[in-house]
């Protein structure tokens, strides 16, 4: 009898990928184990991130993922259909409901720490933090159970060379250029790096917080965080007033969630809440390394929402105008960083497995956007945040690290996404399907790292590690009719017209 103690599955995080897989293997008889390295379960989307990334062509967005969490969530608020702007104590209940509804286990707040946690014997994962497994899925955001289990990866950002992708390595071409900042060397602005036109690096985009304020007559009022520092924020407030922005309802209003007087943060402006360079030590850092860097950015995110509202540079009007806004008392009651306040950092990109196929660039356009092997579809820009400030010239700073130079992403044709982005090559670790940190460049990254696409990426590892439970075969050996059937049958899209 599988159990708690020996399930057919673990499952590293709770995210909506984690939670797809077990909704899919639930649903061929097998029970799964769920080890989340947080306190809560539904990743970003229950810790902030509720302005959903839906693909450009939106049949493309289908499965489980679907209807039972988008079209979960608007049955929360009454409607017919999805919602894909929400509270994020509304994409937890459904994220929990879900759970529920696979017969998973959760264990909430057990970290991968390396490879002492996770045993492998010749090509397989036999145990995680001493459990026995059969079959593993890393559904994190960081990818610690593939990376402990030595399957290749990398992060940070390949080179031309590598792929041959016009796209990758340092781009100070198509980068963002500000002038009038005297001195244009503060922080978090770093001295222009020694790099060439295409080179590669170990530095990944930016990371934020993705907030939620209220205007509710019961918010709560900005925190003065630890260590707050007024001088930090002199670019910003140069870069407000050169714009002509009033108040924080000019930054923030057209991103209203249901209902409730609620509005969704996210990068906003040139300087705003991103903090480039603070997350090139994440990836593939400690725990206690990851602790630090989310810890400058809560000094970072709360010491601007606090600035905003109090420092007497602003004008009074700007000052009275962020103050209509505070933190949500009924969201994030037991977030380590105060009520109100998101308890989990959005991880844009960390590691991303190399695996029986890396996703490029290419694989986002004609006429290499097909394949035979699909196992969902997507579309939506190569949306690379800024990696790096640094100075240039006597008054200008460069944000680099954006793949176009200008606010909009570059656009990619519709796209299939092949089964084989889930697993390693042919001949690494037979029994490990990988979702979310799947096997892609950082350019073709870009544009599917969306958490839509990450739960049906979770569908198709559910499915992969159903049949491989079923056959006794390595996830290398899959067959693809018998997965595309098993996905079609819970209502997956493999192509949509123009692709055949």
């Amino acid at each position: 009898m599988n159990t708690a103690e020996n399930p057919d599955v673990v499952i590293y995080g709770a995210t909506l990928a984690g939670i797809m897989s077990a909704l899919r293997l639930r649903m061929r008889g097998y029970r799964s184990l769920i080890l989340e390295p947080t306190g809560h379960v539904g990743g970003i989307v229950a810790g902030g991130l509720v302005k959903s990334d839906c693909p450009n062509v939106v049949e493309a967005l289908a499965g489980l993922t679907l209807t039972r969490f988008f079209e979960g969530i608007g049955r929360e608020y009454g409607q017919d259909g999805p919602a894909y702007r929400f509270e994020p104590k509304v994409a937890e209940k459904v994220a929990r409901a879900l759970v529920t509804e696979a017969g998973a286990t959760v264990r909430l707040n057990e970290r991968i720490h390396g490879p002492s946690d996770v045993e492998v014997v010749a090509d397989k994962i036999v145990a995680v933090k001493g459990i026995p497994a059969r079959f593993v899925i890393d559904a994190s955001y960081e990818g610690d159970l593939m990376a402990a289990a030595g399957v290749p990866y990398s992060y940070g950002r390949e080179g031309r060379d590598a792929y041959g992708e016009p796209l990758a390595g340092f781009q100070p071409e198509i980068a963002y250029r500000r002038r009038s900042f005297r001195p244009n060397d503060l922080y978090p602005v770093k001295p222009r790096p020694r790099q060439k036109l295409g080179e590669a690096d170990d530095k990944t985009q930016a990371y934020n917080f993705r907030g939620v304020l209220s205007t509710n007559p019961d918010r709560l009022p900005f925190p003065k965080p630890d260590g707050y520092d007024p001088k930090l924020f002199a670019y910003l407030g140069q870069l407000l007033a050169h714009r002509g922005v009033k108040g924080l309802s000019d930054i923030v209003t057209h991103t209203a969630l249901l209902p409730n007087r609620k509005y969704q943060t996210n990068q906003a402006l040139f300087f705003g809440f991103d903090l480039p360079g603070a997350s090139w030590n994440y990836p593939d850092g400690s725990w206690s390394r990851r602790d630090d860097v989310i810890a400058e950015q809560v000094r970072w995110h709360q010491g601007m929402l606090y600035w905003l509202a109090n420092d007497p540079s602003l004008p009074e009007s700007f000052r009275a105008d962020t103050r209509t806004f505070g933190l949500p008392p009924d969201e994030f009651v037991d977030s380590p960083h105060g009520t109100g306040f998101p308890h989990a950092l959005y991880i844009r990109e960390a590691r991303r497995m190399v695996g029986a196929h890396v996703l490029t660039q290419h694989d986002l356009l004609k006429p290499t956007n097909t394949k035979t092997t699909p196992v969902c579809c997507w579309k939506y820009g190569m949306d690379s945040h800024i990696v790096q400030y640094y100075a240039e010239g006597d008054d200008t700073i460069v944000g680099e690290g954006t793949l176009s130079g200008t606010e909009h992403n570059p656009p990619v044709d519709l796209y299939q996404v092949p089964a084989e982005v889930l697993f390693p090559a042919r001949g690494g670790v037979a029994n490990i399907a990988v979702p979310l940190c799947f096997s892609a460049s950082h350019v073709g990254y870009s544009s599917p790292r969306m958490e839509p696409n990450y739960g049906m990426l979770g569908e198709a590892a559910g499915e992969l590690a159903a049949q491989s439970l079923g056959t006794g075969r390595a996830v290398q050996d899959y067959d693809y009719p018998q997965l595309a059937a098993a996905l079609r049958e819970h209502g997956s899209v493999l192509t949509l017209p123009g692709l055949e």
